[in-house]
């Protein structure tokens, strides 16, 4: 299988270790810019077969696409909260959230927490103000999209009131197999820790034995007051590394998905 890697990753944690990875195990990779939004590899890349992966931006899944790879991108934009919420319920974090088209949100206490509804990384979810996001909303509504996304009045968001998170913590599912997990966030600041205890993983696996939106995908989960809940799910391929175990990620993905 052919690796397909955005540049200017090199900064980020696990990088490294995934490029040392690929070399170890003598798999073939290549490095290409990416145009955003529509995707477009930057040089072309020279495979000469279907068997490859992307790691980098969302938008990759596009060039994926055009190209015909397999796996490519592990894309989850049918897996939206809202379907999230019918199968994990209560173990969603914002399982009270309210669903609508950006135009129509509004806000019902003075900061609510929103994000998009499904995994387009539009924009990363985070708490608002009530007058910062009307102001935020109504220029978009003006304009009929967000300069430099494809962020529109139209798409839908998840609103809900603020949570108190402990801490975080993301887990890697290749082929409905928990492959690695890392803690990522620790009282609201950035913290990577490659230990996770173990009744954090007997959570995962137990939503993953009631459902998996994806055989795989990461997902993320936190310690709250009300115990441990589900943050949200994401794209593999678009969602970095953090402390996790990038070699036992490189050798279950290529077990998983290369071609003879």
């Amino acid at each position: 299988m052919h690796w397909v890697l955005q540049s200017g990753f090199h900064a980020e944690a696990g990088w490294a270790s995934l490029i040392a990875a690929l070399e170890r195990f003598g798999i073939a990779h290549s490095v290409h810019d990416v145009v955003p939004r529509v995707g477009e590899l930057v040089p072309p890349p020279q495979i000469g077969h279907g068997n490859a992966i992307c790691i980098g931006s969302y938008s990759m899944r596009h060039a994926a696409a055009r190209q015909g790879w397999s796996p490519g991108v592990f894309d989850l934009i049918e897996q939206d909260f809202e379907c999230q919420l019918a199968h994990w319920g209560r173990h969603m974090l914002n399982a009270d959230s309210r669903v609508c088209a950006l135009r129509e949100a509004r806000f019902d206490a003075s900061h609510m927490f929103v994000r998009p509804a499904a995994d387009t990384k539009h924009f990363t979810g985070r708490v608002f103000g009530r007058a910062e996001f009307d102001a935020w909303r109504d220029a978009i509504c003006l304009d009929g999209h967000a300069p430099g996304t494809t962020l529109t009045p139209e798409t839908r968001l998840q609103l809900s009131s603020p949570a108190v998170i402990h801490a975080e913590y993301r887990f890697w599912v290749v082929r409905r197999e928990v492959v690695t997990w890392s803690q990522y966030r620790r009282g609201g600041q950035v913290a990577y820790h490659p230990v996770v205890d173990a009744r954090l993983r007997d959570f995962v696996q137990a939503r993953l034995d009631e459902w998996t939106p994806h055989e795989t995908f990461v997902i993320d989960v936190c310690d709250t007051p009300d115990g441990i809940r589900i943050v949200e799910i994401n794209t593999l391929n678009a969602s970095g590394f953090h402390a996790g175990d990038v070699q036992a990620l490189v050798i279950a993905l290529q077990s998983g998905y290369s071609v003879a």
